[in-house]
């Protein structure tokens, strides 16, 4: 069986641990967390705790498979992008309390957080991160190393580029898209479409100056 190890000393990571812990009976065994060189932020719960540096230069970790849970989405990238170079492979995982719906898709590297819904139809691009109480209905389109919040809410068709980062309890109306590396604030209502690279607030959600 092989070893899993998240990459990731924070909330993220404290997020993916339980929703390791909850699955069932998965085809690795958790064996601890990867961190920088500023450490971790809560207890590892008797899991080993190894510096990412220190992990990449053993190479009895080669065969290991990785979820790096960092929230900030570009970060995100380039810490995947490091393990990837190793010829690390990467773990999706999913709360058992999560629905996924029929036609669903999901990339390698994503963790869907418990009662997260995905309706049908929806395509999840690899290495996302989907909170707590999110939903995606039908026919929504996430890129990669994007990350929803805690209840964010996507009506259908609704479509977001790479490494969007939507804040907690935000929605999107039908069909509304955002390009890569849009952030939207906590509670914002995007109703329009945005090319992306913006910060959006409020209600309705616009550019931040």
């Amino acid at each position: 069986m092989k070893e899993l190890w998240i990459a990731g000393g924070s909330g993220a990571a404290l997020e993916a641990w339980a929703v390791a812990r909850a699955m069932a009976a998965p085809p690795w065994r958790l064996r601890g967390f990867l961190v920088a060189s500023d450490g971790i932020d809560f207890d590892p719960e008797g899991l080993e705790v190894l510096e990412e540096s220190r992990f990449l230069d053993q190479p009895e970790h080669r065969g290991s498979l990785v979820v790096v849970a960092l929230g900030d989405p570009r970060l995100r990238e380039r810490v995947v992008a490091r393990f990837a170079a190793k010829g690390l492979a990467f773990a999706t995982l999913v709360h058992p309390s999560a629905v996924i719906g029929p036609n669903c898709t999901l990339g390698e590297g994503s963790v869907v957080m418990a009662q997260a819904v995905l309706e049908t139809h929806v395509k999840v691009g690899s290495h996302a991160l989907l909170n707590v109480g999110c939903s995606i209905a039908h026919n929504g389109v996430l890129g990669s190393f994007c990350s929803l919040g805690p209840g964010v809410r996507l009506a259908g068709w609704a479509s977001l580029g790479d490494r969007c980062d939507l804040g907690v309890g935000c929605s999107l109306r039908p069909r509304v898209a955002l390009g890569p590396d849009t952030r939207v604030g906590a509670g914002a209502a995007v109703v329009s479409d945005h090319p992306g690279g913006a910060t959006l607030v409020g209600v309705p959600a616009r550019p931040r100056p």
